[in-house]
């Protein structure tokens, strides 16, 4: 009994401490903390003229805690004896200062030369000062993309450029949905030079800087093509490294689950319509068994309710189908068929410099194993940049880029039976299992017969996989030679020649059985596509840079241009095949379809650019 007191009364004890005490000594501690905090007060200045900063930034350091100047360049802050202040406004030089026992602390900041003076290079790889520019102009980093990267460069702009919307295509090589403030034809140029591009002939790690041109103003030098802006691209050029010579080697692997978002569809009610279904050959020939939607009867978790389906066994005795189980054995089909994806890029540069010369190879390996069964991507890409000083004068410049694109099957994202999307969440029921269909030719009918749970319309995954190929096969080039020439400090003039030409081939292996939209005799066909561009764009540019008594800053280019295009396209197709599997137009059951386009332009240009300034302060821009 004594234990039981003497625990019971140090209960009570403890009770009386955490209610009473604790608190008093909380409001104890912080009116003490608070005795420590200090308010601290002081003025922001411009070193140049000693004239206040209004709006500079005053922040306690490693918190969200701050305050900006007044118009005069006062402050006052409230903050404690160790925390350290940080001062920052555009332009100038962040700098930081701990309080201590400071309650005035006044702040004299310096102009951030470099900053004020960021060099952007815009039209015609023509280099500004940022402060001079009158058109909307954004740079990203290449540096900064490839880190976390994108299977394309383009797609990992997303969210970085205010305008600029991109959206990444549902297709394995679909090319991203850029817009740029609401316009969707944009045109691409690398180191100054206008290329044709997907935007997949592109290598991330050969990117020194992406600058975004915003409207017309900002792209006018291009012409009609600038009209919506344009994504100017810098590559990368030598190498920094003090020794005159580095090598890099970069290389990330990441893995994909699938999608980020599936779309929920339900699972109470199988195959047919109206309630009712039975099958007997897919064609029609049952109960709502062709072309079918899934409104049919509802699942029987018990195993009670039998109906005739595509796999039920036939009764040798009568030829029909023995009515089995009908239950939702194809729950989850989608997820269950997809794999997981795989991203891989592989990228070595090796780079020199010297006042004399500079040059960069680069050799990079990108493969995408899509989570379609069966669908890969291949993109290999080698490009050269070299640089040769002749003299002080005389500098020649030489870029090359060869890109190949390669797979022998990329899934099909269009609406229709074509579409494994289409065949198997839309149209597709959980009355099949697709487990079931890894074995997709029917037994004596391989080559000819796929099975699936409906034969008018739609296809099974597996075969689409493995049967219905898409080969893609593309060689894409651009380069350009530069020569420029210092005719004195102040006037040099530059002459240039760029290509940019691609050529791809596509072809679709059709199989027996297969079904789309048109082509519903599931006969097969065989389908070719080329394609090939050609484009030579020379320019001849002038250019006058010049100040006068460190007040007025003159500086004009003037130039022109002769662009030379040239397309064709063919188009070949069977109409059916004779043998099934035999990928030929010899093979087309009908005679074939061929259709063919060739086009031809030529565009002389003049242009002009002039940017006057005064002190730095105000500066004129024509174009």
């Amino acid at each position: 009994m004594r234990n039981i007191l003497q625990f019971t009364f140090g209960d009570i004890l403890l009770r009386l401490i955490s209610r009473i005490f604790l608190p008093i000594l909380f409001i104890l501690f912080s009116f003490v903390s608070n005795a420590q905090d200090r308010i601290v007060t002081g003025k922001i200045t411009d070193k140049t003229d000693n004239s206040p900063i209004a709006g500079a930034t005053v922040r306690i350091k490693g918190t969200e805690r701050g305050t900006t100047a007044s118009a005069d360049g006062t402050f006052k802050i409230t903050v404690a004896q160790n925390v350290t202040l940080q001062f920052s406004f555009i332009g100038f030089s962040p700098q930081e200062i701990q309080v201590g026992s400071k309650s005035v602390i006044n702040v004299v900041l310096n102009e951030n030369v470099q900053e004020l003076q960021e060099v952007v290079t815009t039209a015609l790889g023509i280099s500004k000062e940022r402060r001079s520019l009158t058109s909307a102009i954004q740079t990203v980093k290449g540096s900064d993309l490839v880190k976390a990267r994108e299977p394309n460069p383009i797609n990992s702009l997303a969210g970085k450029v205010a305008g600029l919307t991109i959206g990444a295509s549902a297709e394995l090589l679909g090319r991203p949905n850029v817009v740029l403030r609401g316009n969707t034809d944009v045109l691409y140029v690398v180191d100054g030079v206008p290329i044709n591009s997907d935007t997949w002939n592109i290598s991330a790690d050969d990117i020194e800087t992406y600058s975004v041109l915003k409207g017309a103003n900002a792209a006018a030098l291009y012409g009609f093509r600038g009209k919506n802006g344009a994504i100017l691209i810098t590559t990368k050029k030598g190498t920094k490294d003090k020794r005159g010579f580095s090598v890099e080697l970069n290389s990330s692997t990441m893995i994909e689950s699938g999608f980020n978002a599936i779309p929920k569809v339900q699972d109470l009610y199988g195959a047919g319509d109206h309630g009712q279904y039975s099958f007997v050959d897919g064609k029609g020939g049952g109960t709502n068994d062709g072309d079918y939607d899934i409104w049919g009867p509802k699942f029987d978790p018990t195993g009670n309710k039998k109906i005739a389906q595509y796999d039920s066994p036939i009764d040798p005795s009568t030829g029909k189908r023995i009515p089995t189980p009908w239950t939702a054995r194809g729950k989850d089909n989608l997820t269950r068929f997809l794999n997981n994806g795989v991203l891989a890029n592989n990228n070595i540069a090796i780079a020199s410099s010297n006042e004399k010369a500079d040059i960069r190879f680069s050799m990079s390996h990108n493969y995408q194993k899509g989570i379609v069964p069966n669908t890969q991507l291949n993109i290999v890409n080698f490009s050269v940049n070299a640089g040769i000083n002749f003299s002080k004068k005389l500098r020649l410049e030489t870029n090359l880029n060869y890109n190949r694109q390669f797979t022998p099957n990329i899934p099909d994202v269009n609406y229709g039976p074509n579409s494994l999307i289409y065949n198997m969440t839309i149209w597709g029921g959980a009355d099949w299992n697709v487990d079931d269909m890894r074995n997709y030719w029917q037994a004596g009918k391989e080559g000819v017969q796929q099975i699936y749970a409906e034969y008018q319309r739609y296809n099974n995954p597996y075969f689409m996989a493995y049967e219905w190929q898409r080969g893609h096969y593309k060689n894409d080039i651009y380069g350009y030679a530069s020569l420029d020439y210092k005719i004195s400090d102040n006037l040099s003039v530059t002459g240039r020649t760029s290509i940019t030409t691609y050529d791809i081939f596509r072809s679709e292996k059709f199989p027996y059985s297969a079904t789309v939209y048109g082509r519903e005799e599931g006969k097969g066909d065989y389908r070719e596509d080329k394609r090939s561009l050609f484009e030579n764009n020379t320019d001849v540019l002038l250019k006058y840079n010049q100040k006068f008594n460190n007040t007025f800053d003159v500086k004009i280019w003037a130039g022109g241009n002769i662009r030379s295009f040239k397309y064709n396209s063919s188009y070949t197709l069977t109409d059916y095949l004779n043998t099934p599997g035999v990928y030929t137009f010899s093979n087309s059951l009908r005679a074939i379809k061929a259709f063919s386009y060739l086009a031809d332009m030529e565009v002389q240009s003049g242009y002009y650019s002039a940017d006057l300034s005064y002190k730095g302060l105000v500066t004129f821009s024509t174009t």
